[in-house]
């Protein structure tokens, strides 16, 4: 970088610029720390970037990354709650990477024009407030771009569309506010192959909790699951130094509780479970059962059949099964009587292979009550499929006076089923270990009038469990009798 002469008169000042420069290019901590303010509205007044703690966990990424030759792709997601200092982090970094380096194309992407200009408008404030050896005269500097010539680097904002990012060279894209943009997929689509060639790609967000289904949350998954080379970030509510639940209920006053669970989430859980006003089952109560859920003893087929308590001679359980074509929906089976579940089978795989699991689970705890919902096409195969294999002991209707159709139908019955099941688990009545049986009923909310599962998230072990207290209603043959007690683990 050439000094200005003009600016700096004298040649101790040049070589103090010059060392203060050479340290802020090296590190992007050292310049958030002492050349980043950030306007505070409320104070009206100019603060310092603090270095908190959530914070430093993206600086040393993006180190890490702008330190590494040759350059690696670097994706990053992150879920957030609001005011934590997401977005003028991520213009803080646009800024250190224009300022210090040649030829760096930014792209900063908001769900719409008006988003898209205040996030360039960050980064234009952060320059204007630089002392002058750090200060670049920006050219062109309009709503939708920023240029700097002295290092050959532009950033672009644009709204998210499905041209977006279209064969745009980027160094480094931050999309903000990621659930919103109604071309997300598409976005990424297209910036991808620049980022490929080692760019850095970061997305922040606050959640959407209408609906499940989003590319962002696709994209947290499978990162969670470390699939798709995206680092997962969680910045929270209390993330933030010096917030207290006194400083919570100030800030969410006004919000509907759903509100204050979507735009101000304490941890991941309230973030990623469906709102508590809208859950079918009380949390409170959810959280307890989740308390109490272990490892099974003994798991096959690579955790396909989980075993938590083995058979028992003469006695007769409940085998429930919720079926699935096998592709997009698992399969789920849960053997258990009125004190607990005791094991299980889950997966996503052809009524075939259920059929397998089924019948040796069967036979192995000694021809359970077996109660199948027979509501698809895939429920009457695998009935079939296990007839042939020598099932007897079925479920069927009590309007089934001659036995002709086994298996458990839903229909009508689907209210008063998940009205029972929900009793039960707030009396908590019944012991159920399994870890991702519970999870799922936090994703089970009222939408539209009715109970059911979130956009884009299953029910298949809450209607599992539904169907096993529905066979738990019906005496098996040559079993003990079933008498209702209160489960407290």
């Amino acid at each position: 970088m050439v000094l200005d002469k003009e600016i700096l008169p004298n040649s101790k000042e040049d070589e103090a610029y010059d060392i203060e420069w050479r340290k802020c290019k090296k590190s992007l901590l050292y310049y958030l720390t002492n050349y980043v303010l950030i306007q505070d509205a409320v104070n009206q007044q100019l603060i310092k970037w603090q270095p908190y703690t959530h914070l430093l966990q993206l600086v040393n990424i993006v180190q890490n990354w702008y330190d590494i030759r040759p350059r690696q792709p670097c994706y990053v997601i992150i879920f957030k709650s609001r005011k934590v200092y997401a977005t003028t982090l991520l213009s803080g970094i646009a800024n250190w990477l224009l300022t210090f380096n040649q030829s760096t194309q930014g792209l900063e992407l908001s769900q719409g024009e008006k988003e898209a200009k205040l996030f360039l408008n960050r980064s234009r404030f952060i320059n204007e407030q630089h002392p002058p050896f750090l200060k670049l005269k920006a050219f062109p500097d309009q709503d939708d771009v920023l240029g700097f010539p002295a290092t050959n680097s532009q950033l672009t904002a644009l709204p998210s569309t499905d041209k977006a990012g279209k064969s745009f060279d980027a160094t480094f894209v931050f999309p903000d506010e990621w659930e919103e943009h109604p071309k997300a997929r598409d976005n990424f689509a297209s910036v991808q192959p620049a980022m490929a060639r080692g760019g850095l790609f970061i997305a922040t967000t606050t959640i959407v909790k209408s609906n499940w289904e989003t590319f962002p949350k696709e994209i947290w998954d499978g990162a969670k699951k470390k699939v798709n080379g995206f680092i997962p970030l969680g910045w929270w509510y209390y993330d933030v130094p010096g917030r207290t639940p006194e400083t919570y209920q100030r800030d969410t006053v006004a919000l509907t509780d759903w509100r204050k669970e979507q735009e101000y989430p304490r941890n991941e859980k309230e973030c990623f479970s469906a709102p508590k006003v809208l859950g079918y089952f009380k949390q409170e109560i959810l959280d307890k059962y989740l308390e109490l859920c272990r490892d099974p003893i003994e798991t096959r087929y690579g955790g396909q059949v989980r075993i938590w308590k083995p058979a028992i001679t003469n006695r007769k359980d409940v085998f429930a099964v919720d079926p699935s074509e096998g592709r997009e929906d698992p399969a789920v089976g849960i053997i258990g009587d009125a004190t607990g579940d005791k094991a299980c089978f889950s997966g996503k795989i052809s009524t075939e292979e259920q059929a397998k699991l089924i019948w040796e689970l069967y036979k192995e705890y000694n021809e359970p009550l077996l109660t199948i919902e027979n509501n698809s096409a895939c429920g009457g195969s695998l009935i079939e499929k296990l007839q042939v294999l020598g099932v007897k002991n079925w479920y069927y209707s009590p309007a089934d006076k001659e036995h002709k159709k086994p298996g458990f139908h839903t229909g009508t019955q689907r209210g008063l089923m998940l009205t029972q099941h929900a009793e039960s688990i707030h009396l908590r009545q019944r012991d159920i270990p399994i870890k991702d049986c519970i999870r799922q009923h936090y994703d089970f909310a009222w939408i539209d009038g009715k109970p059911q599962a979130a956009k884009g998230k299953h029910d298949d072990w809450v209607m599992c469990e539904a169907i096993l207290g529905q066979g738990l209603k019906i005496k098996p043959q040559g079993a003990v009798t079933i008498s209702s007690g209160i489960y407290r683990g």
